[in-house]
């Protein structure tokens, strides 16, 4: 059988396709793998995708000495850091230890003040969960056991939510005290260095 000879421009067209389909298929492999399954919230207003988005394009590249990754799906509501990974999700729902009458309600919640922001501090079955709760945006970070202490991905983070997201006030800057009935002896001042509740994890100290 013969095969009717392509015209040399038509070839190089074709080779050129080849290559770029190549190099976006090694591209879309090699992200892909390196990327972390990461659920995106749904934020209630415009307002809280806007300030979500700044708040993970002020996020660090570097969090508690671990590089950033991409997030899966992409989102700008989310961002990942070192593997396992530190991961930051904003625009959640109220926690459930905030809500009266939920089944993990707690008036008392420990709370941590760490680099200018009221850290709530939960602990998950692989580590602990941090939640921005004097924001006018929930801010999530999931920090696993690997780390320690797991308070300096908090530490590294907190100047990118002071700037992206307001107080829940309106106003903007630092959060100035603890939330309101948090079980904290956290200073209630801003400051450069962390200060946190008197539980012994996970330790404020890096």
């Amino acid at each position: 059988m013969q095969y009717a000879r392509l015209p040399v421009s038509l070839q190089a067209a074709v080779a050129l396709g080849v290559t770029a389909l190549t190099g976006g298929a090694v591209w879309l492999l090699f992200n892909s793998g390196n990327a972390v399954a990461v659920a995106a919230p749904t934020p209630t207003s415009s307002s809280a995708q806007s300030e979500c988005a700044a708040l993970t394009k002020a996020a660090p590249q570097i969090v508690d000495n671990e590089k950033r990754r991409s997030t899966d799906p992409s989102s700008p509501l989310t961002a990942a850091w070192g593997d396992p990974a530190i991961t930051l999700r904003c625009g959640v729902p109220e926690p459930e230890i905030l809500r009266p009458g939920s089944k993990t309600y707690d008036p008392t919640a420990e709370e941590g003040y760490f680099n200018g922001v009221a850290w709530l501090i939960e602990k998950t079955s692989d580590g602990y969960r941090f939640t921005a709760a004097q924001r006018a945006v929930y801010v999530e970070v999931d920090v696993p056991n690997a780390y320690s202490p797991q308070t300096g991905a908090v530490i590294d983070l907190s100047p990118a939510v002071i700037k992206a997201i307001p107080r829940n006030d309106g106003a903007s800057g630092p959060d100035t005290s603890p939330a309101a009935g948090a079980n904290s002896t956290a200073s209630a001042s801003p400051s450069a260095s962390a200060t946190a509740s008197a539980s012994p994890s996970p330790s404020a100290s890096r």
